[in-house]
Order: structure tokens, then C-alpha cells, then sequence
């Protein structure tokens, strides 16, 4: 059993950002330290590819079908259990430092205390940064007002010392926290900003990775033709919304240097995720914590043709996954499949808290003793109404209006080749719908208060046909399609 908790997430972050993960020239010398003192897992995905459906299963452990949060849109139902408020009832200090996205934005979300750093782009906000700034004689500037944000379709600079950038004041924070009480037994998440756009690193480590070999995006616009409409009209609307400039019209000089900013933003967490080792280490508390360090979401940086995440690409739902602490092994790396809902069963068992009854996700545990081994078959991430299937050999995805996305995953690890209706492919596309039929009906259970709004239509429809069609002694992989 872990005495404390450290639960650090970033925002946007894809898993081939780090070192660990193959990115040699990248800067993170203490997530670099978390990687050899700790495990590293290779095939870690997303509940869901958006920031707040995933924020709420964080929290929640359960899927967005079960919590209601599809979209950034909702928030979780007061009644749902979540890991801070019964991790405090086992005696622990704990806080949530950053950025959260609860709704409201300053509710505690059943912390002990929080100091708020949000959005970048929700500078109406009096967070706990906004103070900071204010204290210092500065506002939180709007990020479309910062030097080269047009020129760059949202890759500025921000022209103040780090210590004033929202990741700075994050990292900063965390550790005056942990300084104060890395002492106590406490469970805290620590939540940076970054890397999620606007790709805005503090002018004095802005060119940090301009001579870089930055990797090329993977893929083409071009890829948009064989792929469901919704990634199309995605890209088309950006123009007009919050961002205020439209990234389907990227350059590659322009990806270049969201690329490079987007890493630079990275080294800045690192030196924050550092100043935390450093409070632990001071206050004697290191050894006796289990660090967890991922995040919701990554970004296609340009991959496909696309700007940011909502989709199913391998740059969107693949996130890094490091633990270091008790019962963790050092130096050990493991391949299993396993979803960031795994991660909050750990949560209550390292500190010994009482599992509710509504978690989803499977036991991470077993993959200490042994990495190589395996807890699941299938991850599933959903976003609104359109879901994903991954197993070691596919992906699977299926959008409302009824077109789909399959890839051979072994044979086409890009995600290039969109297989679905392939004939050739036909029974693992019958296999691979089965499992997303039984993942809908398992979430039945907790949808009873939500299950008769419009955005389950899609859900209602693949049920009643999938019932049938088992009730008439149908196997899973025979599945026919929904019709919608």
C-alpha cells in the first residue's frame, strides 16, 4: 500500500512525445528519472479523446456512456462516486492543482482544496492564476493577442519569463504544495494546461526544439476522402470557432513550429514534474508515493490532415502511461492493452480505500509481477455518438450516420488503409462490432436517468438490434450492422 498518491495529467499530450517512447532529443529529465526508476506502458488509451469525457472518468472510473459526460459540454451527476472525496475519508490531505474543467469551474469536485489554473483561452476567469498574474502587475492575455498567433495558426510565443506561464505556475504550485505537505499522507492530482493549444512556450524557451529533427505529421489530407464525413466537417468548422483561424490550412513550415512549441511546452512540464520530485524527496516522502503520469488526450499535430483530437488515431487516443512508487518495478516497460480507466481501481487499492461499486475499469495491479502479461482483450474510447474497438490486431470505429474506420493496427500501424467493408476483413469487422454491441449493454446499468436523451438514440438503436438478434441465438461476431 501507497502512504500518498501523486496523480499528474497533462492535456493533449501524445504518447510519442518523450524519450521513453523513442523521441530521443526531447528534454524531460525527470519524466525521463519516473521512466528508469519506474514502469513504462506502451499501449495506453483514452476512456475518451476529448478533454472533459475523459477528465470525468478520471475521476469517476467509468465510461462516458455510463457517466453521461459525452462531450465538453457535461459534467458528472453529484451522486457518482470519484476517488478524491473517498481517498479523503481514509484520513489524506488532498488537492487538485491546475487545470480540472469541473463544472463550475471552481467546484472542489470533492478535494480538500484546489488552486485553479483553467483554460488558456478562459481568461474571464478569476482562477488562482489570474491572482498570481494580477499580484505581479499582469493580466492573462487572450491567447489570439499573443506575438505570431495568425502568422502561426496558433503557435505563439508568450514574451514573459516561464514562472509566469500557466504550465510554470502549475509545476510551481504543485511543489510548494508538496513542500507543505508531502510530509502527511495526501492524494493529489496535479493537472497541467499544456501541451494543448495554442502551442504557446515562454520566449526564453520558445527555440528550444526549432533545430530539431521534428517528426513529419504521418499521412495526408488526402486520406480524408475514404474516412467518415465527420472528420471533414470537423476541419472545415474550426474557422469560425473560439480559435479563430482555420488549421486545415496549415503549411508544413506550420506544423513545423506547432510541433516544435507543442515540445518546448513539454520541457517546461518536466522542469514542474522535477521541482515535485525535489518537495518529495526534501520532505523524506518520495519512496512511500506512487506517482501516475499520463494524459487525457493527445493531438494529431497534422497526422491525417488533422488539427487536435475527437477522433480515433493512434495521435489521439495513445497517451503516455509512467508509474514509479510502491509495488512498482523499476526499469520494467510492459506491451499490454490497457485504457486510463485502469488506472482508478489502483487509486483506492494503493490506498486502501473502499472500491465503489460502479468502477469499469480492470485491475492494473498484475502487470507489476508481471509486464508481459495481459488484464484486458479490448480498449474502447467513445466520443458523443461515434466509439471505438482496439485490440492487439484492429481498430474499429463506428459514427453515428453509420460509417466506420477499420485498420489492421500489425500490418498498418500509421492507420492509413480504411478497411472497413473490405470483404476480406469481414469477419474481424463482425468480431470487432460484436464487442462494441456487449460494451453498450454493460453500460446499461448506469443509464437509467439519461437513456431516454437524443444523444443515445445511436446507442438505443445498435441495443434493441443487437438483443434481437442474440435472443434469436446470433453469436457476437456475426453481428449485423445497426441500421440507423
Amino acid at each position: 500500500m501507497a502512504r500518498n498518491l501523486l496523480f499528474i495529467t497533462t492535456d493533449q499530450q501524445r504518447w510519442d512525445s518523450l524519450p521513453c517512447y523513442g523521441l530521443d532529443f526531447m528534454q524531460t529529465p525527470a519524466l525521463d528519472r519516473l521512466a528508469a526508476e519506474g514502469m513504462v506502458f506502451e499501449n495506453c488509451s483514452v476512456s475518451s479523446p476529448v478533454c472533459v469525457p475523459c477528465r470525468a472518468s478520471f475521476l469517476s472510473g467509468q465510461y462516458a456512456s455510463a457517466t453521461g459526460v459525452i462531450d465538453n459540454g457535461g459534467w458528472l451527476h453529484p451522486s457518482v462516486p470519484t476517488w478524491p472525496s473517498r481517498l479523503g475519508a481514509t484520513g489524506r490531505r488532498t488537492a487538485g492543482i491546475g487545470k480540472m474543467h469541473f463544472s463550475p469551474w471552481d467546484d472542489l469536485g470533492g478535494f480538500d482544496e484546489r488552486i485553479i489554473a483553467e483554460d488558456k483561452r478562459h481568461v474571464y476567469l478569476p482562477d488562482d492564476h489570474v491572482h498570481f498574474l494580477k499580484a505581479h502587475g499582469l493580466d492573462r492575455p487572450h491567447p489570439v493577442t499573443l506575438p505570431q498567433y495568425f502568422e502561426s495558426l496558433g503557435a505563439p510565443i508568450t514574451p514573459r519569463p516561464k514562472r509566469f506561464h500557466v504550465d510554470g505556475f502549475i509545476g510551481d504550485q504543485a511543489a510548494e504544495w508538496l513542500a507543505g505537505h508531502g510530509a502527511e499522507p495526501f492524494a493529489a492530482w496535479v493537472s497541467f494546461a499544456g501541451p494543448h493549444d495554442p502551442y504557446d512556450p515562454p520566449e526564453e524557451m520558445a527555440a528550444l526544439y526549432y533545430d530539431a529533427p521534428l517528426p513529419e505529421p504521418i499521412g495526408s489530407a488526402e486520406e480524408l476522402a475514404t474516412k467518415p464525413p465527420a472528420q471533414r466537417h470537423s476541419q472545415s468548422s474550426l474557422g469560425n470557432s473560439m480559435f479563430r483561424i482555420n488549421p486545415s490550412l496549415a503549411t508544413p513550415e506550420q506544423y513545423r513550429r506547432w510541433r516544435a512549441h507543442y515540445y518546448a511546452n513539454i520541457t517546461l512540464i518536466d522542469e514542474g514534474i522535477g521541482k515535485m520530485l525535489q518537495a518529495l524527496e526534501a520532505a523524506g516522502t518520495l519512496d512511500d508515493t506512487l506517482i501516475v503520469f499520463t494524459s487525457d488526450h493527445g493531438d494529431a499535430l497534422g497526422d491525417h490532415g488533422l488539427s487536435y483530437k475527437g477522433f480515433f488515431y493512434d495521435s489521439m487516443v495513445h497517451v503516455p502511461l509512467i508509474m514509479r512508487g510502491p509495488g512498482v518495478p523499476a526499469g520494467q516497460r510492459s506491451p499490454a492493452l490497457v485504457s486510463t480507466l485502469d488506472l482508478v481501481p489502483l487509486f483506492y487499492r494503493a490506498c486502501d480505500a473502499e472500491l465503489p461499486p460502479t468502477l469499469q475499469g480492470e485491475d492494473i495491479a498484475p502487470l507489476f509481477d508481471n509486464p508481459t502479461g495481459s488484464i484486458r482483450d479490448a480498449v474502447f474510447s467513445e466520443i458523443q455518438t461515434r466509439i471505438m474497438v482496439l485490440t492487439k490486431e484492429h481498430k474499429y470505429a463506428h459514427y453515428a450516420d453509420g460509417s466506420a474506420e477499420l485498420y489492421d493496427v500489425v500490418a498498418d500501424p500509421h492507420e492509413l488503409k480504411n478497411l472497413a467493408g473490405n470483404p476480406q476483413y469481414r469477419e474481424a469487422e463482425h468480431h470487432l462490432r460484436g464487442l462494441l454491441a456487449e460494451h453498450w449493454l454493460g453500460n446499461l446499468p448506469y443509464q437509467s436517468k439519461i437513456h431516454s436523451q437524443p444523444q443515445y438514440r445511436v446507442r438505443t438503436v445498435l441495443e434493441r438490434e443487437y438483443r434481437a438478434f442474440r435472443q434469436a441465438g446470433g453469436r457476437p461476431e456475426d453481428a449485423p450492422a445497426p441500421s440507423f
